[in-house]
């Protein structure tokens, strides 16, 4: 083999080489232009059983903004229907049928973008009289419900917000925490 050969197939391997570099880059590029951008919903709720309030808010805990598409309750596995805050108001009503209350509720329409690190109330009840629910009663009624929020990153990448999943790693993540107890010898 000549010098000639060799250095022409020393410059191919080092082009093929340099190529595949470059298309290895902008692949993790582009995977951490995505990742930068990235929203990611939940929810935040807050109680005081003492005076009987209760609320929800849902917030972006991403770094990138959240375009809502869509916005559904269900309320033991049945969909509520109706426009904007509507179903909030019907979902207290079957899940608290017994109680006066008195509330405010929001919802997010199809098109909305909510900025990272935004919070915004969705519902927030207050109890009224002398008879409210006991906090079981509340955490009964939030297992009953289900909160369904599809949104999308601005590069299109599609998530969902299901609060039925959240309480589903929540309790995988609590039982994983709890000491183990030392067997019986």
């Amino acid at each position: 083999m000549s010098w000639e050969a060799i250095a022409g197939f020393s410059s191919v391997v080092v082009a093929v080489c340099a190529l595949g570099l470059t298309v290895w880059q902008a692949a993790i590029s582009r995977r951490h232009n995505r990742l930068s951008v990235t929203p990611h919903l939940t929810t935040w709720t807050q109680s005081e059983e003492a005076t009987g309030t209760y609320s929800v808010e849902i917030l972006n805990n991403g770094i990138g903004p959240a375009l809502i598409q869509s916005f559904a309750l269900q309320v033991d596995g049945q969909p509520i229907a109706g426009e904007g805050a509507d179903p909030i108001e019907k979902a207290l009503k079957v899940l608290f049928p017994q109680y006066a209350f008195r509330s405010s509720q929001a919802y997010m329409a199809r098109g909305y973008m909510m900025s990272p690190k935004e919070a915004r109330s969705l519902v927030a009840v207050q109890f009224l009289g002398e008879r409210f629910p006991r906090q079981a009663e509340v955490d009964h009624a939030t297992k009953r419900t289900r909160l369904l929020i599809e949104y999308e990153s601005i590069y299109g990448d599609e998530y969902l917000l299901d609060t039925d999943a959240l309480r589903s790693n929540l309790a995988l993540n609590t039982a994983a925490r709890q000491p183990s107890l030392p067997r019986a010898g």
